[in-house]
């Protein structure tokens, strides 16, 4: 989402994550319930599926605490092939989309990399848009965020074809869908834990814009450079230890064991003091603590919001301690700053090899050219 917090949401996956990782590779007519077809489990992402009918494209998405029960259903039709009913707890949706609001990062990084981000035509807030955003230069957008909350009669007004967004923990759209009558469509790529169950909601978002075998066609691609990263890091012979992110307000949210960004580590072949705590999200730790686990890892990487970069003078004058680790003491501190680089946070869910890369040849190799992350200056 345009505010980066919602990026360590949590979803189970298993011990076997480093070896999947690397193995696994419309027409309608009117009828009112949608014909039982086969269903297309994804090969990663565990909070969609997909099904053909007659009536056209059935996506089923799950809630995330518990994959066993249906979030929402829609069912997506081409013109002229709208059914004259449906079932209460399906969405008909006509494809493909033209006219699209976005209340997240991710999703305007799902849709740019399909080339379908002409269709937006409306964003939550200008003002969160990372520097190097796709839409940074689009003049035309509207707004329909008030605060950080949706405003019900500003997208009245907008009134787009549907609304793309990842829910929070607590939210309650109900009274919003009522209002505006419009289709929102839950981008549930956040909760999904490994990186490529992530990736795989091209899939998702391709339904709607009616390219899903663009959508095949690129997954395929990051599939195969994810692996092949994966084995370059299985083989590269040096195992570094590497400690993530930074304290907020006195708490250092370290990732847990089972968390997406505990997967990119392990994945890399890096070694992660917290891989063996078996949450998803984050571990509220104190700095002590931290320091006494992770003193000598030998990298360190870690994201900033929008503005200037931390420098090695400006942490150690934020808190001596952090002296105390080696990757300082090295230098080889790494930070992620999409606003003075890539729009990190639009690209990495679509691109998780990438963000591999990273990790992988940036403890490694001296002339290694990274996507993201770049090393910290002196001051």
């Amino acid at each position: 989402m345009f505010s980066p917090s919602f990026l360590s949401a949590a979803a189970r996956w298993t011990g076997l994550t480093f070896a999947l990782a690397c193995t696994l590779a419309c027409q309608g007519h009117k009828n009112a319930e949608p014909t039982a077809g086969s269903v297309e489990k994804p090969a990663y992402a565990r909070l969609f599926d997909t099904r053909k009918t007659p009536q056209g494209v059935l996506i089923t998405t799950y809630q995330p605490a518990d994959t066993t029960q249906i979030l929402k259903r829609y069912l997506l039709y081409r013109e002229g092939h709208q059914p004259d009913t449906v079932p209460p707890d399906v969405v008909p949706v006509r494809i493909p989309l033209e006219n699209v609001a976005v209340a997240h990062s991710t999703q305007i990084g799902l849709i740019a990399a399909l080339g379908c981000e002409p269709s937006i035509r409306s964003i939550g807030s200008r003002a969160a848009l990372e520097r190097n955003s796709v839409l940074a230069e689009r003049e035309d957008l509207g707004e329909f965020f008030n605060g950080w909350q949706f405003d019900t009669e500003k997208l009245l007004v907008l009134a787009p074809d549907a609304v793309f967004f990842s829910p929070g923990r607590t939210e309650d759209i109900t009274t919003l869908e009522k209002g505006i009558r419009v289709p929102m469509l839950y981008d549930l790529s956040p909760w999904e834990n490994h990186p490529l169950a992530r990736s795989e909601w091209l899939k998702f978002t391709a339904e709607f814009f009616d390219c899903r075998a663009l959508a095949d066609s690129l997954f395929a691609q990051i599939e195969q450079r994810y692996r092949d990263i994966c084995q370059q890091a299985r083989t590269s012979g040096t195992r570094p230890q590497v400690l993530s992110s930074l304290p907020y307000q006195g708490v250092w949210y370290m990732p847990a064991g089972e968390s997406y960004k505990a997967v990119l580590f392990r994945d890399a072949a890096l070694d992660f003091p917290w891989a063996d705590t078996p949450q998803t999200g984050s571990l509220a730790l104190d700095l002590e603590s931290v320091l006494a686990r992770a003193w000598q890892a030998d990298v360190w990487f870690f994201e900033t919001g929008m503005g200037d970069s931390p420098t090695l003078k400006s942490l150690e004058e934020q808190n001596r301690l952090y002296t105390r680790f080696k990757a300082f003491r090295n230098g080889d501190i790494f930070i992620c700053n999409s606003d003075h680089g890539a729009p990190y946070f639009e690209q990495s869910i679509v691109y998780p090899d990438r963000v591999l890369s990273d990790f992988t040849y940036l403890p490694r190799e001296k002339d290694y050219r990274p996507y993201y992350y770049q090393r910290i200056e002196r001051q």
